[in-house]
């Protein structure tokens, strides 16, 4: 298998800039272009939900307000075929219901890059707090 070039990591990067832009923005239609069909999205306080139409009826604009995501160590690595971004998330929000901002800590794992950059599985939770 073949590393990575430079060029595969900034398209990586800035799929994942966007990714974080639109969840920020409330923009879900726009973060599930992003995604595979095969998505898969791991709270860390619900089953894990499989599916584009799953998750992103997970994301739907609801009663969750994101104010900002923090990226902490974010790494990218992988070959030709395959492509692993891990990093740490901070998310601030707050809830219709209590407009007091909370935190939620979570991690993004894997990108797969058959025919283009998708996002094939996330771990990063929406509205836990810790």
């Amino acid at each position: 298998m073949d590393e990575l070039t430079e060029a595969d990591v900034r398209k990586i990067e800035q799929i994942h800039s966007s990714w974080i832009e639109f969840e920020v923005a409330g923009e879900d239609h726009n973060l599930m272009a992003l995604c595979a069909d095969d998505i898969e999205l791991w709270p860390p306080d619900a089953q894990p939900l499989l599916g584009r139409a799953a998750v992103s009826a997970r994301m739907a604009p609801g009663n969750t307000r994101i104010h900002c995501i923090e990226i902490i160590e974010r790494r990218i690595r992988g070959s030709n075929e395959v492509a692993y971004l891990t990093a740490g998330y901070k998310t601030t929000f707050s809830s219709a219901e209590d407009s007091t901002p909370r935190q939620a800590r979570g991690t993004l794992v894997s990108w797969s890059l058959w025919g283009r950059a998708v996002v094939s599985g996330t771990s990063h939770p929406l509205s836990v707090p810790q």
